[in-house]
């Protein structure tokens, strides 16, 4: 006889001796030998059996069945310990040999049911690890797990998306308890004293928001307005939810609640019963998000944006070939493989099925464990919505949580459940089939007018006493778990990203794919190279540094102006657009893992260069044509760091502006200072003189490029006695003062860059 005994993370379920070669089935049906009870548990869900000494189960007409998060496709031998999920329910099995079953067990006696006992555990994507997650967001050897006399220690192994203990990211051997929540990566467990119990089955997510209201300040009466009004409702894991309503009824910041880029001013949001808005970070990783701006760069490669993409979010460790087979997987899953070595414009432009396929595509890269998608099936046709919804339906029944905002309802039955807003308020949550008669109308759509008819608080209040309240709202938020902690004051709740000064990796990573995107759109690049040597010919045509002493002064004293400005216009030029063109793309990529210092390097580094290559041909030719004597080393030195501040000065406002249109009407105010205030044209006194020294990068590098000329011709003086070429300042300094305006422009586009963070 074999004794087995099925439990939950905190209480005995049944117990049962098993005799040889007879078969228990387990299900909720009376009859049963063993009956389990919870969601997703069929009549007769499995069966149990003792064969050759050892406890085998096997799923009954393919019930979903998952041991220790993996699918069961056949009979499996079970071992003392093992998780077992009837669908939704997990349940544990304990297999005593020859010791007595306790009745509950002590917390203080408690021992890590692994079969290393006594040994250090690790914890990682490696399938010869203790405990093997299958995540891509897990490194291989992620954490360690150390058994010791008096307690369980647990250490993170350098990973890349961190080890979590009750929300808060470890830095080095932290003691864990029984009830103690243990995250690797987004992948949540709960810590028994025996075991880490998966959150839920398969690692999936549940959420749960309750009493979700945002308030924000009208900007024309300065008075509170409700985004949102105290809205409860459960997601359960795998489930597939619409959200839609009347135009301002709060879809998208709905969703952002639930996702946390924008929380709630009041209420709580729990994911597997860990609050959102204090453990973020812990989710961050996990969270896939396709806002209505594509997320992907047009001028390169699908499988390429979706290789920069993997190397972002994925762990340090991963490899080319992990990477290769996650993509080829992922472009089969969307539908894009015979698009996967196309730009997204180019050649043949894709169509706006495949694009939104393309941004979803790069979110899948990561597998997240919750995907929301705000109106990711908007300007559509109808037969594209529909493949969309059946995608977004297959990810959910693959056990991602789907959220998705839409206002399209013609394929609205491929989702689960449907929330209908209205002005904030919550009016309806159920079966999309059960929606139009709730309301009292034949079709869904005639929804919309019926709302208009009553006040968003009689829908809400009709709701509230509906059925489908009772069932997809009420019964659910009881059979949570209760919280862990208490709920935090609001203040307290606002989120923090956490800093991380600089990461190698994302910076070549991200320098790489700005280099591709540079090179890819070869037009552009072409114009920007040549226009340096177009209008170096052009001055070497129309200037003469021959004649008498006074002529040759007035001539280089031109030059060097010339030279200047025109640093100054291609730094400029090349800058202004590159942050606002990719502006989408940034918020996506910071809300998840890039850093600041990495973005802003990878954007300077070709910039220089491109910088370098510009003022380099344009010195050479104007030097020969003109046949400039002088120090070529420190006039294109000068030329390049007049260069290098104009290229910050552009970042600041590409950080600052919104759009294209916006940051080429922003040139003008940037470039005619540069001219009037260069103290060329007209000589600069007291404060006028004092705003060109801090902010116009032509005052200095205009000084510093006559310094570099010829003492003869500096020393020539007109008929007033006044000197042809003025130069105010020592080169040396005239440099540094540039380089001083250069870091101030560095440091206003990261504000910007930090504003943007906000506003997102």
């Amino acid at each position: 006889m074999k004794q087995v005994e099925f439990r939950t993370a905190r209480r005995s379920l049944a117990r049962i001796e098993l005799a040889p070669n007879s078969a228990y089935p387990i299900g909720t049906d009376p009859v049963s030998p063993i009956q389990l009870a919870g969601p997703g548990v069929l009549p007769l869900h499995a069966n149990l059996q003792v064969r050759d000494d050892a406890v085998q189960l096997g799923a009954v007409g393919g019930a979903p069945l998952l041991l220790n998060g993996m699918p069961l496709s056949s009979p499996v031998i079970l071992a003392d310990g093992d998780w077992i999920a009837f669908g939704e329910t997990l349940i544990q099995v304990r297999l005593p040999l020859d010791r007595p079953m306790p009745e509950e067990p002590n917390a203080g006696d408690a021992e890590l049911a692994t079969p290393a006992h006594g040994k250090d555990l690790v914890v990682g994507r490696l399938a010869g690890c203790a405990l093997a997650i299958d995540s891509p967001l897990i490194s291989r050897e992620h954490a360690r797990l150390s058994l010791r006399a008096d307690a369980v220690l647990i250490e993170d192994l350098k990973s890349t998306n961190g080890t979590w203990v009750n929300g808060e990211r470890i830095s080095g051997p932290t003691p864990i308890h029984p009830g103690d929540r243990v995250a690797f990566a987004s992948v949540v467990y709960l810590f028994t004293g025996s075991a880490l119990v998966p959150a839920e089955a398969g690692n999936r997510v549940r959420v749960a928001a309750e009493g979700l209201s945002r308030i924000v300040t009208d900007r024309t009466s300065r008075q509170p307005r409700h985004l949102l009004s105290d809205i409860d409702l459960v997601i359960e894991p795998g489930e597939f939810v619409v959200i839609f309503g009347t135009s301002g009824s709060g879809k998208s910041t709905l969703l952002d609640a639930l996702n946390g880029r924008r929380p709630a001013s009041s209420g709580q949001v729990t994911y597997n019963g860990v609050d959102l808005y204090r453990s973020f970070d812990l989710f961050r990783a996990g969270i896939g998000y396709v806002p209505q701006q594509d997320i992907v760069h047009r001028k390169i490669k699908v499988r390429d944006a979706l290789r920069y993409t993997a190397r972002l979010r994925l762990p340090l460790d991963t490899t080319a070939a992990e990477i290769g087979t996650i993509i080829d997987a992922v472009l089969e899953r969307v539908g894009l493989k015979e698009k996967a070595d196309l730009a997204v414009d180019t050649p043949e432009p894709l169509s706006g099925g495949q694009l939104k396929r393309v941004s979803l595509a790069v979110e899948l890269v990561a597998n997240p464990q919750l995907l929301f998608l705000d109106e990711a099936t908007s300007g559509l046709d109808a037969g594209t919505d529909k493949r969309m919804m059946r995608l977004f339906a297959d990810l959910a029944a693959d056990g991602t949580t789907v959220v998705c905002v839409t206002h399209s309802l013609e394929n609205i039955d491929a989702c689960h459940l449907v929330a209908l807003l209205h002005l904030g308020r919550l009016v309806y949550f159920g079966p999309p089939g059960e929606a139009a008669p709730h309301f009292g109308v034949e079709r869904l759509s005639d929804v919309y007018e019926a709302l208009d008819k009553e006040a968003p608080e009689a829908w809400h209040e009709r709701f509230a006493r509906s059925p489908h309240y009772a069932r997809y709202v009420a019964s659910r938020l009881a059979e949570l778990p209760s919280p862990d902690v208490a709920r935090p004051p609001a203040p307290e709740r606002r989120r923090r990203r956490s800093f991380r000064l600089f990461e190698p990796r994302q910076t070549l990573t991200l320098t790489r794919r700005y280099v591709d995107l540079l090179l890819s759109d070869r037009v552009n690049l072409v114009v920007l190279l040549l226009q340096a040597p177009l209008i170096a010919l052009v001055v070497g045509a129309i200037f003469d540094t021959s004649g008498e002493p006074l002529a040759r002064a007035a001539a280089q004293s031109q030059i060097a102006f010339v030279l200047v400005l025109s640093a100054i216009w291609f730094g400029c030029i090349n800058s202004a657009r590159e942050i606002v063109k990719e502006l989408p793309v940034y918020l996506r990529e910071r809300s998840v893992t890039v850093t600041l210092p990495a973005y802003l390097v990878s954007k300077l580094l070709p910039l220089a260069l491109l910088c370098l290559i510009q003022v380099a041909s344009f010195l050479a030719i104007t030097t020969y044509m003109l046949d400039l004597e002088g120090p070529f080393a420190q006039r294109l030195l000068t030329l390049f760091l007049s260069g290098f501040a104009a290229t910050t000065m552009g970042l600041a406002i590409s950080a600052f502006v919104n759009s294209n249109d916006k940051a080429i009407a922003a040139l003008p105010l940037l470039l005619i200072p540069q001219f009037i205030l260069s103290n060329s044209v007209v000589p600069l006194s007291g404060a006028i003189e004092i705003v060109a020294q801090v902010g116009v990068v032509a005052y200095w590098g205009i000084d510093a490029m006559r310094a570099t000329l010829d003492p003869a011709l500096l020393a020539v003086r007109d008929h007033t006695g006044q000197a042809v070429i003025a130069v105010n300042g020592e080169w040396e300094a005239d440099l540094l003062y540039l380089g001083a305006q250069t870091l101030g422009f560095l440091l206003i586009t990261l504000i910007g860059l930090k504003l943007k963070d906000r506003r997102s």
